[in-house]
């Protein structure tokens, strides 16, 4: 540590103010510039021994200061220490090539993005640790007329709980303890330097490939997009170096590296990540490794997880989907009985069995078996209620609790109307300790519309989004009214969305919306605005398609059917409504084979809704006998 010291210049006489000044005041001023050049010297002196004095100190110095580093930490707070001796990961440098950092992507700002990344990684695994089966429980908007499912979205704030988090190497944002206000980072400097703690380093390079577009006559055409890759080097007690299949989209590859991070030092939080969005064979992978390491502790979350899996994975797949049920409620099961306090594995429990008394009541509306489910299910959540009152959990978790409670009552209400308003009573306790707990306005909205109230369904949907103005939360109340066929009311809350996030999706569900609601004009502008957006979008040709098949504009609808399969060749309903297009325009054959390619996508698996309703279609047409078969020679003979 440098010393420093000012030097100070002994004052120069001034004049006499008058000529008549006596000589008691010169003979004053002459006394005191001798002093100040007594003093002057006096200084100096000292200022040329300083350096020496304090070198003979350096030891003693540095001891004393470690001393007080630790007595300050300790008297200051605990957490101090705990700060300085946690494992801190820093991203050192992320080279970018040239062309990139010439978009305005500098090392510094790749940086940056693969932090954020990170960070919302954590806060999305902590918001579904938090809860859990209602991650995934939104209202697709585009049920019934496609398969196509992409969640729109949640908004539920949470604190993120991960112990891993990426910094700079700043040591003020690495290290932001404070104590009484006042910041302790150098103090946790020198005790990292003390204990021999050292950061983990995070470095890398992102390259950029240029694939040359080759046409049929050999020449170049329009280059296809450029692809983008990245190697991470992890250094700690070893050396990881992991490279990121290479993609078209920046955020994609920020996206894998961040998560790829998270999975080497906090592995449960990227498997519910992964659950998160709905990638569960990532999920399932990460958490059985989880498991198979007999060193990690939290085995009852990991436990939970595999539940969670179990209840989503085969969710849309109705000859499956019980199945999942039993799994998942064999699983949370016995997490209830190894860890009976542990309130989480009970809400999933109670939210798994009110989704199989659904389906129960889905088969036969008075069925007593369905009733039964819902009935344990309320029990259920009750018991996880009890526990997390008794142990004065946060008000978020006991918010979940409330929820599910209210969610089995929901449903016991077509028996007994008395359980609506119960229900509605413990939605009001869950926005009650968490207003940020969007589900149980939109549960509440379902209760007033089932009861034939839907100015006070709307206004619950309001509430959501005046909470909430987020795009999600728009899309959302507009999916729980399309749900109830109030289409009008959705479209301003579809458009809200689209102008928030637009998105080729978003515009699509505004597009639904409106042709629902009568309005087939402006439908067909909005499906076009999302195909602007994303020519690569299926389920805007689909929708468009769909449109024209109600308009019976068959070739219109079959040409947009036919684009949506190029850009999703997998995905059967498109299949299945081109076939519906062709029948329409007499296309007889090729009718037949779109209908039989939809089975054939789902030849793996059990009888599907959708194989089920191709199976027919192609039935039907082929009972027709000679004429459809007349008909489809004709059309292969054109």
């Amino acid at each position: 540590m440098a010393a420093t010291s000012r030097r100070t210049t002994p004052a120069t006489p001034r004049p006499n103010a008058s000529a008549s000044a006596g000589s008691n005041t010169s003979g004053r001023r002459r006394g005191e510039v001798g002093k100040q050049k007594g003093a002057g010297g006096a200084l100096s002196s000292i200022q040329r021994r300083l350096p020496g004095w304090l070198s003979s100190l350096e030891g003693p110095r540095k001891l004393a200061i470690n001393g007080l580093v630790v007595i300050v930490s300790m008297l200051g707070s605990g957490v101090v220490l705990k700060d300085a001796l946690k494992q801190v990961a820093v991203i050192d440098t992320i080279s970018v090539p040239k062309d990139l950092e010439a978009d305005g992507y500098t090392p510094a700002t790749m940086g940056q993005r693969i932090i954020d990344a990170v960070t919302q990684v954590n806060r999305n695994a902590a918001m579904t640790r938090r809860i859990g089966t209602y991650t995934l429980s939104e209202v697709d908007p585009l049920e019934p007329e496609s398969a196509d499912y992409e969640s729109p979205g949640r908004a539920h704030s949470s604190d993120s709980a991960s112990a891993f988090t990426l910094t700079s190497d700043d040591p003020s944002k690495k290290y932001d303890v404070s104590v009484s206000g006042v910041s302790l980072t150098t103090v946790i400097l020198h005790l990292r330097e003390l204990f021999g703690v050292s950061d983990t380093r995070i470095s890398g390079e992102v390259t950029v490939e240029h694939p040359p577009a080759v046409g049929l006559s050999g020449k170049d055409e329009k280059s296809p997009p450029k692809k983008f890759s990245i190697r991470l080097r992890i250094s700690d007690k070893g050396h990881v170096q992991y490279e990121a299949e290479a993609t078209d989209k920046l955020e994609t590859l920020v996206e894998q590296a961040a998560l790829r991070l998270v999975e080497r030092f906090e592995p449960l939080d990227a498997a519910y990540y992964s659950y998160h969005k709905r990638d569960y064979d990532n999920a399932l992978r990460i958490v059985r490794a989880y498991l198979a390491d007999q060193t990690k502790k939290e085995r009852q979350w990991a436990s939970n997880l595999l539940g969670l899996i179990e209840h989503a994975r085969y969710g849309h797949d109705d000859a499956r989907v019980e199945t999942g049920y039993d799994n998942a409620i064999a699983a949370f099961r016995k997490l209830r009985t190894s860890d009976p306090k542990f309130a989480p594995a009970l809400y999933n429990l109670s939210f798994v069995l009110i989704d199989k008394g659904k389906k129960r009541l889905k088969e036969d509306p008075n069925s007593e078996k369905g009733r039964e489910l819902f009935t344990e299910a309320y029990e259920v959540a009750r018991e996880g209620i009890a526990i997390d009152e008794t142990a004065d959990r946060t008000s978020r978790k006991r918010a979940v609790g409330y929820a599910t409670a209210g969610r089995a009552l929901r449903f016991l209400g077509q028996w007994e109307s008395a359980k609506y308003d119960e229900a509605l009573s413990y939605f009001d306790r869950s926005t009650g300790v968490d207003p940020t707990f969007m589900y149980a306005y939109f549960s509440q909205g379902a209760i007033h519309n089932e009861r034939n109230a839907p100015d006070d369904a709307i206004a619950k949907y309001q509430l959501a989004t005046e909470i909430n103005p987020s795009a999600q939360i728009f899309t959302r109340a507009g999916a729980y009214l399309r749900k109830y066929e109030r289409h009008s009311d959705a479209v301003p809350m579809f458009q809200k969305a689209a102008d928030l996030k637009p998105s080729a999706n978003a515009y699509a569900y505004w597009g639904m919306a409106l042709r629902a609601s009568a309005r087939p004009e402006e439908a067909r502008e909005i499906f076009e605005r999302a195909i602007e957006t994303d020519p690569t979008s299926p389920n805007a040709y689909n929708q468009l398609g769909l449109m024209y098949l109600d308009q019976q504009k068959w070739d219109e609808a079959a040409d947009n059917f036919t684009r949506a399969i190029k850009a999703s060749p997998q995905w059967s309903n498109y299949y299945y409504n081109l076939g519906r297009a062709l029948r329409g325009a007499g296309k007889f054959g090729d009718a037949i084979a779109a209908f039989k390619k939809a089975n054939d996508i789902y030849r793996s698996h059990p009888k599907s809704q959708a194989e089920l309703d191709a199976t027919r279609m192609e039935l039907d047409l082929q009972q027709k006998g000679t004429v459809v078969g007349e008909t489809a020679r004709n059309v292969e003979e054109n």
